[in-house]
């Protein structure tokens, strides 16, 4: 079957519409309206005829849109044209000019925008353990007091007390003969102790070969 590709650009006229099939699958449904426009013979610009146009989008793609698209919002919307017949309530044959959309995306054209990368799973909803509060709330649970830094900020010369995954190991002070909570705790005041790796400066010391 022949399929028309098309690339529009225009702004959202309502607010993504986010579904779920028989089948279980995410998708969503909206409508863009687009204006094109020719330069007259003096140089001004004049607006034409405003067309709009139902777009529909599944799985990964529609839950980003949906999460990302607010009405108004100039877009660019690539995808699969029909046009599609139907009957209205009143009984009159209508066409409804449809993309199903491959890509979705800002129109920079007119504004800034950034962007978060999240996993398919996580869109969808799918991996429950993503979602920021949860995360947040591990870290939290972990020591982190809300935020876990990643390996790459602490580099090489990590403490010694830090592993790779920038975790704390917890049995520190016992390698090091602290054989009690209390006296790791004195240790600690007294400076034995390279402290806090997330906002304590330290050095580290390689031993000799």
């Amino acid at each position: 079957m022949n399929e028309t590709r098309i690339t529009v650009h225009g702004n959202v006229v309502n607010d993504p519409v986010e579904r779920t099939d028989r089948n279980g699958n995410v998708f969503i449904t909206f409508r863009i309206g687009t204006t094109p426009y020719r330069k007259t013979a003096d140089g001004k610009f004049l607006d034409l005829e405003t067309s709009f146009l139902g777009v529909i989008a599944f799985n990964a793609l529609a839950a980003n849109a949906a999460a990302s698209l607010k009405k108004g919002q100039p877009v660019i919307v690539e995808g699969n044209f029909s046009n599609r017949s139907y009957v209205s309530s009143e009984g009159v044959s209508r066409n409804s000019p449809e993309i199903e959309a491959d890509h979705i995306g800002h129109d920079l054209t007119f504004g800034r925008a950034s962007f978060a990368r999240v996993s398919r799973a996580a869109a969808l909803g799918l991996d429950r353990t993503s979602d920021v509060d949860v995360r947040n709330a591990m870290a939290e649970l972990n020591g982190a007091l809300g935020r876990v830094p990643g390996p790459a900020e602490y580099g090489e010369d990590r403490p010694r007390n830090v592993d790779a995954n920038g975790e704390v190991i917890g049995d520190f002070a016992a390698e090091h003969g602290e054989a009690t909570a209390e006296a790791g705790a004195e240790a600690a005041a007294a400076g034995a102790f390279p402290g806090d790796p997330r906002s304590d400066d330290y050095t580290v010391e390689h031993p000799a070969a």
